[in-house]
């Protein structure tokens, strides 16, 4: 009836919890109505941002990972890993650290890259079977493993308090603001209030 111009008389309406590039990029090459377009962001304001839940007193660090394209944040985040925290790690012989990896795809990739390297570590995902979690948390707790991966995808649906993590690092950030002071805040379970300032630390990439 429109002859093919449907597209640019229709509204079409995105809602979303957050800023997904997959979603602004289906809205950018979708939306098409003459009017144009309209993006409506809710301002946060500092006293309510996330980070104003962390209630353990530990020291954060975010490090900037620099990529020339949106689709190469994987690799680029993943060979930074490899080239200067992981050997950082492993010089180190860090235990009781817990990684946080927000996506499946690098999950995997990291998972990859630990076996290869032999490092010894368990992990926690979406997949693992129930005695699997039981198992590698209470290795990580007893110090039996040095490194425990953590998914974004078990959190969100499994909502686990990891005990006995000391240093946290973030393979990017949750995709929902509430789970960074949910997830820092799980140090407290591993650091006692003496080794709190010594021990406990936070990195981002």
């Amino acid at each position: 009836l429109l002859e093919g111009q449907g597209a640019h008389w229709r509204q079409l309406i995105l809602v979303s919890s957050f800023a997904d590039p997959h979603i602004l990029s289906t809205f950018r090459r979708h939306s098409k109505n003459v009017e144009g377009q309209l993006k409506i962001k809710k301002k946060i304001p500092s006293d309510k941002a996330s980070i104003c839940d962390v209630m353990v007193r530990v020291k954060q660090v975010f490090q900037r990972v620099t990529c020339q394209s949106v689709t190469e944040v994987g690799s680029s985040r993943l060979r930074y890993f490899s080239d200067h925290v992981l050997p950082k790690l492993m010089r180190l012989k860090q235990k009781h650290t817990l990684i946080y990896i927000q996506s499946y795809f690098d999950f995997v990739a990291v998972r990859n890259l630990l076996l290869k390297r032999e490092v010894d570590f368990v992990s926690v995902t979406e997949y693992a079977r129930i005695s699997e979690v039981s198992r590698g948390r209470a290795r990580f707790l007893q110090g039996r493993k040095d490194i425990m991966l953590y998914t974004g995808r078990a959190h969100f649906f499994l909502r686990h308090k990891i005990k006995g993590a000391r240093h946290l690092i973030f393979f990017g950030l949750p995709e929902y603001p509430e789970f960074y002071p949910a997830v820092v805040n799980m140090l407290n379970e591993g650091l006692s209030d003496k080794v709190q300032e010594e021990e406990g630390d936070v990195s981002r990439m």
